[in-house]
């Protein structure tokens, strides 16, 4: 009986290490091939601009992607970049590629704020307005974005108003920045940007039914003040309705 006992302990040393590995080496697969799935990279190059100091620049982007086609980074070709949330343009392309998280905020909406997660693109296809993020892509109508601290991007045409005195009409996919006392515009239509140093006149963008104060960060509706939050204590517009 006594030698039986011993067999057995020996076996059971023997059968828990092999086990062990076995169980080790099924897991090991599994998240190397789950890793291999997630972060493997592909690689593409598109021609794209920025505008800094209303300067434009034109560069090659290379765009890396993961297998389930959601963008994971992006590289300037030949060039140092610094990316803060300054919209990056595709050119001949009606898309607009946001290197950082941004709000979406929908003024005529109940529950009106949301976000998009880093390198999502905004696109204008056959006058449809679409916002792709982490690779889920959906029409949405009536927005606007922020980025949680100074710039603004407008989907559609609007009115850039300083104080009482000037009006600049901004087409679709344009942008507003306003950084101190230096405020920065893009007009996608025609090209133009440009920064004017303010004392403290009022900066407001009219979006036809709703106004945007872009000095205090936040946008009136029907005489109500709603305060614009940043993108990070915000869910996703994937999970809206």
């Amino acid at each position: 009986m006594t030698n039986i006992f011993n067999k057995m302990k020996k076996s059971y040393k023997i059968i828990i290490p092999v086990v062990a590995i076995i169980v080790l080496s099924v897991a090991v697969i599994y998240f190397y091939r789950e890793y291999r799935y997630n972060n493997y990279k592909n690689k593409e190059e598109v021609r794209v601009y920025q505008y800094f100091s209303a300067v434009k620049t034109n560069y090659d982007l290379i765009v890396t992607k993961n297998l389930k086609g959601i963008i994971v980074d992006i590289t300037p070709k030949g060039k140092t970049i610094y990316y803060d949330s300054t919209p990056i343009y595709y050119v001949k392309e009606e898309k607009v590629l946001f290197p950082q998280e941004m709000s979406v905020i929908f003024p005529f909406m109940d529950s009106p704020q949301h976000k998009v997660f880093k390198y999502s693109v905004y696109e204008y296809n056959d006058e449809v307005h679409y916002l792709n993020n982490n690779n889920i892509k959906r029409e949405y109508k009536h927005f606007f974005m922020f980025d949680g601290f100074n710039l603004f991007f407008f989907p559609y045409e609007s009115i850039l108003k300083i104080g009482n005195q000037r009006d600049i009409k901004l087409s679709g996919m344009s942008y507003v920045k306003f950084v101190t006392d230096t405020l920065i515009y893009y007009d996608k239509e025609t090209g133009n940007s440009d920064f004017i140093e303010l004392d403290s006149e009022s900066i407001t963008v009219d979006c036809d039914g709703y106004l945007v104060n872009i000095r205090n960060k936040y946008y009136e509706r029907m005489n109500e003040k709603i305060l614009l939050f940043e993108p990070s204590v915000l869910k996703s517009v994937n999970e809206m309705n």
